[in-house]
């Protein structure tokens, strides 16, 4: 798949992030996807605000959507980088 052409901003793909975290739906899987084949390109901060967000609502709401779910928001939490 290709790589999404990145402006100045991540806006985009940080909306699509929160949009999704805690969703019970196929998009996070694809979201994820995404993220990952595009993480060299994210910078320090998106990638620190996206683990950090990623944690804050497991603690605040105990899951991160269904058992599925997780496992790929887990993937973003183990990235190094």
């Amino acid at each position: 798949m290709d790589k999404i052409q990145f402006s100045d901003s991540k806006v985009v793909l940080v909306c699509a992030f929160r949009y999704a975290l805690g969703r019970r739906t196929y998009v996070v899987s694809t979201l994820v996807e995404e993220i990952l084949n595009n993480w060299e390109l994210l910078d320090n901060h998106t990638k620190n605000l996206m683990k950090r967000e990623i944690v804050e609502h497991k603690e605040l709401f105990g899951n991160l959507g269904m058992s599925c779910d997780e496992d790929e928001w887990k993937k973003i939490l183990d990235k190094e980088g």
